[in-house]
């Protein structure tokens, strides 16, 4: 067996024994998610100026869709480039060979690549703004340095993610059909506010944003593990050692 595809072949193994326990973390992470973008939208809603050019970005992306990108072959292209990139993305991280890809302007697209596969290479369209990753690096290239491309670019690509997302996911979608409903929902919402949030948190406060963000994620274990220690000490079962004459 070729060496690259044994390696794929444990990768698939792995990531198909995390699907169960990574749906069941995300939906226990969903309420903590939406509490921390909560926390960020009130930040945004004190401090809009930081945000401005990102929610400058988003709007016209979504504006240019509505007005022309959406009655496309075009549009409808991008689209189905992105989601194909975005699988092909993920089977090249979990070490699959790509061996075929296409992405037509109006018969739908396809990657083939080497060995059985796995949920994550399935998903990943669905929850990752590969748009986000080429805008980000194009943002560093471009001319007056001093202009805020950066937060611009990401304001797009979160207008994109947000549309392609919405037009992707539908009860036909054959990725959904294979992933289940079950998992779907109770994976993508999680995994979708973790992504709007990395990008809202970065455009409005940078690495700083970010530390604020996972830091909101983390509070509400700061709230939950004071009390769980009183319920032990409540139980006599506090400080005292086991086997003490207490």
């Amino acid at each position: 067996m070729d060496k690259k595809v044994h390696l794929s072949s444990r990768f698939d193994y792995v990531i198909s024994f995390l699907k169960w326990p990574a749906a069941w973390l995300a939906a226990i992470l969903t309420p903590f998610l939406a509490w921390a973008f909560l926390n960020l939208v009130a930040r945004v809603v004190t401090s809009p100026l930081a945000i401005v050019p990102f929610a400058g970005g988003t709007f016209f992306f979504i504006i240019l869709w509505r007005k022309w990108l959406g009655a496309s072959r075009y549009g409808r292209f991008l689209i189905t480039l992105e989601h194909e990139s975005t699988h092909a993305l993920f089977a090249l991280i979990t070490w699959h060979r790509i061996v075929g890809f296409r992405a037509s302007l109006g018969r739908g697209g396809e990657v083939r690549f080497t060995g059985k596969g796995n949920w994550l290479i399935t998903a990943a369209p669905y929850f990752f703004p590969t748009a986000a990753l080429l805008l980000f690096v194009i943002a560093y290239i471009m001319p007056f340095p001093g202009l805020p491309w950066q937060s611009f670019l990401l304001g797009v690509a979160l207008g994109y993610h947000i549309i392609s997302t919405y037009k992707e996911t539908h009860r036909d979608q054959s990725d959904l059909k294979d992933l289940g409903s079950t998992f779907c929902w109770m994976f993508l919402p999680a995994a979708n506010l973790a992504v709007v949030g990395l990008l809202m948190s970065f455009a409005h406060g940078a690495s700083e944003g970010l530390g604020v963000w996972f830091a909101d994620i983390g509070r509400p274990f700061e709230w939950i593990w004071p009390f769980a220690d009183l319920g032990l000490d409540a139980n006599g079962m506090g400080d005292n050692p086991v086997g003490s004459d207490e």
